[in-house]
């Protein structure tokens, strides 16, 4: 393990200054044998001011133990060696029941019937969450039933806040293959270390955008009151946020295809060949509304009235907008940050899930995703003149908060800790399920910013057989009550 050096900072602020950065890398001991990039990696931090620690189960004293044991092991671990303000990076499998370093269980919902969501028959009461890594000060098992995180339970004096000591990210290795690992690290490397005057493609903004629900469609246990577009989001951001930046670029990506189309103008049609095609133009940023399931998001479209002017499910077509399959047609050109206003894309039980895809292949260098079903936020997205609601959290609001912050500079995983920490004020049970099952994967340390300047006498040894391509994309120039992104309509 590298020599732990612990610096002062200021605990009220949570900023660290150049010489007092800390980054924890936790992961394992075959990963760390069998990596080719992670040396490498961690050399171009400290070359940028971080103290690195990098701890497996040799320090953390988990050689025999998996899942829910080994996480709390970690936990413990990060407890009494770390300090507010320091940057984690999680690297190994995440699943919760058996992963090197999993995620924990949580169970915000626990009230919920076991096949009932929303409508939905299913259960969604426990989900897996990094978030117990991130809040170390409060015991998240209060009432030492074995459920983490239950709403009512293990909230209050002693209990979990939701606060954060640590910022945390996660790199997943799926059947302890590195390869794909130092596939994410390289792209991580090559991000960090591009020319200051290349990376002019990053403020561009990408909005994908589909329909979520009709007016008049019928759920399991309610009708849907009116059309619900996740372009009213990408508008009401462009209105509200994206214009209070100067020199940021947007394109929208909106529903022209069925009965009932979107009511904005759109600069490319949303389909799946259109969105392989034009990310790889160059987006520092992409920003997408659309129902997900673990390795999918899908448009949803009227497909044919049947002349009674009424909706019914069986005229509704999702084909979908994204895969993980598309990933390596989207390649590694304009690494994005991503949030997904979309369920399970995070999914910790599917190896190569949408997120996961993602980075791998060099098309995220920093994604949002959620393990479950997602909730969404009260504010009025269709109305521009309405507040930004902070009382509840979901997709919405949080991917709202987080680019308006990125776009001032600030480092991703930093910005989405502190959006975990000041939005969601209501102690409900959908503000902490969102708290919980929304997760940032990824070095925790960018930002849009991030670039060979950081580092200017940084020695780079060339590896062919793991580099990626920096080659700096063309740019095009465009002219110019939420839903959480439900996974479970798709037809």
């Amino acid at each position: 393990m590298r020599k732990i050096l612990f610096l002062s900072f200021i605990l009220g602020a949570l900023m660290l200054s150049a010489a007092e950065k800390n980054l924890f890398i936790v992961t394992t001991d075959k990963i760390v044998g069998s990596s080719a990039k992670l040396a490498e990696f961690i050399d171009a931090k400290e070359a940028r001011g971080f103290t690195v620690t990098l701890a497996t189960e040799s320090d953390y004293g988990a050689k025999d133990k998996q899942g829910f044991d080994r996480a709390g092991a970690i936990r413990a671990w990060l407890t009494e060696n770390t300090a507010p303000g320091d940057y984690l990076l999680l690297i190994g499998d995440a699943n919760a029941q058996y992963g090197d370093v999993p995620m924990f269980i949580v169970w915000p919902r626990h009230t919920y019937s076991a096949d009932q969501c929303f409508g939905f028959a299913v259960d969604c009461r426990a989900f897996e969450s990094d978030a117990p890594y991130a809040d170390l000060s409060g015991d998240w098992d209060l009432n030492q039933n074995g459920q983490w995180g239950e709403h009512g339970l293990d909230d209050g004096v002693g209990g979990f806040d939701l606060d954060y000591e640590l910022i945390v990210g996660r790199l997943s290795v799926h059947f302890d293959d590195t390869g794909e690992l130092d596939r994410i690290l390289g792209h991580a490397l090559d991000y960090m270390r591009a020319p200051q005057g290349s990376i002019a493609w990053r403020k561009k903004i990408l909005l994908p955008a589909s329909f979520y629900y009709f007016k008049g469609q019928q759920m399991l246990s309610y009708t849907v009151l009116n059309d619900m577009d996740g372009a009213d989001t990408a508008e009401w951001f462009i209105y509200n946020i994206l214009s209070q930046h100067g020199g940021f670029d947007v394109t929208r990506m909106y529903e022209k295809e069925g009965t009932t189309v979107s009511k904005y103008a759109t600069d490319v049609p949303l389909t799946r060949d259109n969105l392989q095609s034009e990310w790889p133009k160059g987006y520092g940023m992409v920003f997408w509304f659309g129902h997900g399931l673990d390795k999918e998001v899908a448009r949803t479209f009227w497909n044919d009235d049947n002349e009674d002017g009424e909706v019914q499910n069986e005229e509704l077509r999702q084909p979908l907008f994204i895969h993980s399959d598309d990933a390596p047609a989207i390649g590694a050109q304009s690494p994005a940050f991503v949030v997904a206003v979309s369920c399970e894309v995070g999914s910790a039980q599917t190896p190569w899930n949408l997120t996961h895809a993602l980075l791998t292949e060099g098309s995220a260098i920093g994604m949002i995703g959620s393990t479950n079903v997602t909730p969404g936020d009260m504010t009025d997205y269709s109305d521009f003149e309405s507040e930004l609601d902070t009382s509840t959290y979901g997709a919405t609001n949080l991917g709202v908060n987080f680019f308006d912050e990125l776009m001032n500079g600030e480092v991703a995983a930093k910005v989405f800790a502190d959006v975990r920490r000041t939005v969601g004020t209501s102690p409900s049970i959908e503000t902490y399920a969102g708290k919980m099952m929304l997760n940032y994967y990824g070095d925790p340390t960018l930002s849009l910013n991030s670039s060979a300047a950081d580092a200017p006498d940084e020695e780079i040894t060339p590896d062919e057989d793991t580099a990626t391509d920096t080659e700096t994309p063309d740019i095009d120039t465009a002219d110019n009550s939420s839903d959480g992104g439900c996974a479970l309509t798709l037809l």
